[in-house]
């Protein structure tokens, strides 16, 4: 009787260490000098560098060895240290973690990481939305967003979400195209790259994860700390929230325990903007470790700053990145047949670039197809002869709309160059996106294939106006605008012809 007792339990003790070796995952991070993707005798094996399954984080040791457990659901992935990157495929998404077809069935997976020079001054390129859904969109961002950066030299680009239009087979056109830019891309995911088909909470990002890898993740670049979160939190059959899984606070909690002593910043990249999220407060208590934190989001197909006030450390400064695809490719089409599309706060589309030094970030809104100095549209009074249609829509106000603003922007305005006066913030909708609306109901665009526009109803965060001089001499008068914010570091200029009857 006590064999048989003794055989049962060697058996279960068996089965349980043969499971716990079957559920955890060892191997090797190494500089692949040669890029082989096999580690050599000669090449160095990486000490310290932090792998993680998405909940769990260790370190590698002395050797560069780890071993950790595997999560159903999540894969396992190096958070890349600084001066160093995982290979790149064709289209520049970074492998850095076991592939997804590969990891329920592997016991042991290498990192290579191959040294990579990293400035201390760093240029990245957001992407808002791209939403695209047909092979036209997908020409549209070749043509706004590819041809203008490729010549570029940018450190990285992150795509902020919605990558497609609730059309995940889209996904490998759409990398394929930003990956021609030449630079690495780090993807963050949006709703509508959701797979609502999967029944199960864990395999809903399964689609995303296929193509671009773990759907939240960090890295570090330079001298700089960056997390990837996926803030969709899916309900119901085809709903969602913004909000984080547990798991993935998890993530967040152990990567500031073992990262907050090396880094006085950090930088947020996410989808929906952090006052949209019902734990929104958990997240900013937890950055509580960090001087400066930066967060960049998308979602709104609008763009803004706001600042979130904390006990500690200066202010969070999040930026809300508009939208490449600005309202949907809703509109009216150019020559190149790309709708118009302006944001519904009446921001032309287009992406944004931003520097990051050690002490400090600049930010650079690009209207796609327009030159770089175009970041204000100026509305005059304008009476028309011949094509009358807008006519209805002048009044006595001259308006600015300032597409990078802030809350603590000063915009001026200046008469024939005659003195500057400060112009008076206002609260309304964008007299461009009223235009266009007056147009698409007027039936201007009847006989074109377009998605139409919505009514308006969006309040723009970045729009001043001023009444025009009741004692302007009639005729043709200079109109000279300037836009401040030194928080931002915003000097931006745009000028106009109006008439005064």
């Amino acid at each position: 009787m006590n064999k048989i007792i003794l055989t049962v339990v060697l058996f279960c003790s068996c089965m349980v260490i043969f499971g716990q070796q079957h559920d955890k995952i060892s191997g090797v991070v190494f500089a692949d000098t040669n890029k082989n993707e096999v580690p050599d005798k000669d090449e160095v094996m990486l000490s310290n560098v932090l792998v993680s399954n998405g909940k769990d984080i260790v370190r590698t040791n002395s050797k560069g060895k780890y071993t950790i457990s595997k999560i159903e659901g999540n894969t396992v992935f190096v958070i890349k240290p600084e001066n160093y990157i995982s290979k790149q495929n064709k289209q520049n998404s970074v492998l850095f973690y076991v592939p997804f077809d590969e990891i329920k069935a592997a016991k042991k997976y290498n990192f290579p990481l191959i040294p990579h020079v990293e400035k201390k001054d760093l240029k990245l390129v957001l992407l808002g939305d791209t939403q695209v859904d047909v092979m036209d969109d997908i020409h549209h961002v070749g043509k706004l967003v590819t041809e203008e950066l490729m010549d570029q030299e940018i450190d990285f680009i992150v795509p902020l979400g919605d990558l497609s239009f609730d059309n995940l087979n889209i996904f490998k056109p759409l990398s394929g195209t930003l990956g021609l830019i030449g630079a690495p891309v780090f993807y963050t995911i949006g709703n509508h790259d959701l797979n609502f088909k999967e029944t199960a909470f864990q395999d809903r990002d399964k689609s995303f994860e296929s193509v671009f890898g773990p759907s939240y993740y960090a890295f570090e670049y330079g001298t700089q700390l960056f997390l990837v979160l996926n803030n969709i939190y899916p309900v119901n059959e085809k709903g969602y929230v913004g909000r984080l899984d547990e798991t993935q606070k998890e993530f967040i909690t152990n990567l500031i325990a073992a990262r907050k002593g090396n880094y006085s910043s950090i930088h947020l990249l996410m989808h929906i903007p952090l006052e949209e999220m019902e734990d929104k407060d958990w997240i900013i208590k937890s950055l509580e470790p960090f001087e400066k934190v930066s967060i960049s989001a998308g979602h709104t197909h609008t763009q803004y700053h706001k600042y979130f006030a904390r006990e500690t450390g200066q202010p969070i400064h999040e930026l809300v990145a508009g939208a490449v695809c600005g309202s949907w490719w809703e509109g009216p089409h150019d020559l190149d047949q790309i709708p118009f599309a302006l944001m519904y706060d009446g921001t032309p589309k287009g992406y944004w670039t931003i520097g990051i030094t050690p002490d400090d970030y600049t930010y650079h809104y690009k209207v796609s197809g327009a030159a770089d100095g175009k970041q204000i549209d100026i509305t005059v009074p304008k009476v028309n002869e011949w094509d009358t249609t807008l006519n209805i829509l002048n009044d006595t106000f001259i308006y600015a709309n300032v597409f990078a603003a802030d809350e603590f922007t000063k915009v001026y305005i200046s008469f024939d160059k005659g003195k500057w006066t400060e112009m008076t913030k206002y609260e309304g909708i964008s007299p461009n996106v009223l235009k266009q609306y007056r147009l698409q109901s007027e039936g201007r665009y009847d006989s074109m294939k377009i998605s139409k526009f919505p009514k308006p109803e969006t309040i723009s965060t970045h729009l001043w106006r001023i009444e025009t001089p009741a004692d302007a001499v009639p005729g043709a008068h200079s109109v000279r605008i300037k836009a401040l914010s030194e928080g931002i570091n915003l000097e931006v200029f745009g000028n106009a012809v109006w008439w005064a009857k």
